[in-house]
């Protein structure tokens, strides 16, 4: 008999241990600051597949607990593209969207360059704020789709 309360007692006190390992790794991880990604995408004539990427980036923000912040870059879609991203805006207020008169007339190439030049003309415009943590993706380059999360 005294066996059997040596027992119950040390499973007692693992469970204890075990709450209070929780508590204590909750209190600390809730002082420490979310982490944040931006990502930009362009988008040109995308309506097919723009509310699955604007909705998949929701998904992943809620799962694993990362804020991200969405900048749609519209090149003067001709499609309904616009009208999606603003919808889907309205429901989540992390969606920006930057209408980029001259996007079309230049010459679309995907040297880090252009890169750089659309991200220092989105800092100017004061929708990004840190020009290192913003991820272009452009939606019509097949290769950019890899620096998506999912």
């Amino acid at each position: 008999m005294a066996d059997l309360i040596t027992i119950l007692l040390l499973v007692i006190g693992c469970y204890a241990l075990a709450a209070a390992s929780v508590h204590v790794a909750y209190r600390l991880r809730r002082n420490k600051a979310r982490e944040s990604k931006h990502y930009v995408l362009v988008a040109h004539d995308q309506h097919m597949k723009m509310e699955m990427f604007l909705r998949q980036f929701s998904s992943y923000s809620r799962r694993m607990g990362t804020d991200v912040q969405l900048t749609v870059v519209d090149s003067h879609s001709a499609d309904e593209t616009a009208q999606i991203v603003d919808r889907l805006r309205k429901e989540n207020g992390n969606i920006t969207v930057f209408a980029d008169e001259g996007l079309k007339d230049r010459k679309r190439s995907h040297r880090d360059d252009s890169s750089a030049g659309l991200i220092w003309m989105l800092t100017n415009e004061g929708i990004v704020s840190k020009p290192d943590q913003a991820i272009l993706v452009d939606l019509q380059n097949p290769s950019d789709l890899s620096k998506m999360p999912f």
